[in-house]
């Protein structure tokens, strides 16, 4: 018999699918679809249970009469994936790699910071976001933290984006069959 859904289930799911499939080089509107569904509900649970989340953290940086939800997550792109009722002609820009990498982060980060522990995708996730992106490291942890994501991926900003969704998937796969990983207290099963 099937278990019962819960919000917590359905965007842990949704976001271990979404980062799945954004390492196999998937279609990046699905990406960021599952994506920011899952941050929603994450952002929602953060809040109820008081958690410092990176969403709070990062919302003290949204310049005044701006929302992240309103005017980071959802507009333009989200709302127009979803909603055909008052612009159905309209196009838009592509969605950028960098739009669809930051929600995944955001979601990642929040949604690690209210469980405590995390599924294997999204753990190899925030090592290759931060291996990429080590600037956004905050200096008091960046150089313990630094050393463990180029270990996992040597020279990822060097290699094209290509390159490094591939490694992405392949430290994905290593990870995945990681059985000391798989047993230990901060990793939990993506899917029930």
């Amino acid at each position: 018999m099937l278990e019962p859904l819960t919000k917590f289930d359905v965007a842990r799911r949704q976001l271990s699918t979404a980062i799945e499939l954004f390492f196999a080089g998937r279609d990046a509107v699905s990406v960021y679809s599952l994506a920011t569904n899952a941050w929603e509900i994450i952002d929602v649970l953060c809040a109820k249970a008081g958690i410092d989340s990176f969403s709070f953290q990062a919302r003290e940086n949204v310049p005044e009469g701006k929302d992240l939800k309103r005017n980071y997550i959802n507009f333009p792109y989200r709302n127009f994936f979803k909603h055909a009722d008052s612009d159905s002609e309209k196009t838009l820009a592509p969605l950028p790699d960098s739009q669809v990498e930051g929600v995944l982060f955001l979601a990642v980060e929040d949604y690690i910071r209210l469980n405590g522990r995390s599924p294997v995708q999204l753990q190899v996730f925030q090592l290759w976001y931060l291996a990429k992106h080590p600037e956004k490291l905050d200096a008091a942890v960046a150089d313990e933290l630094i050393e463990g994501c180029a270990s996992a991926f040597p020279g990822l900003s060097s290699l094209s984006r290509d390159a490094q969704l591939t490694l992405g998937a392949q430290v994905l796969a290593h990870a995945a069959e990681d059985k000391e990983l798989a047993n230990d207290p901060r990793t939990e099963r993506a899917f029930a």
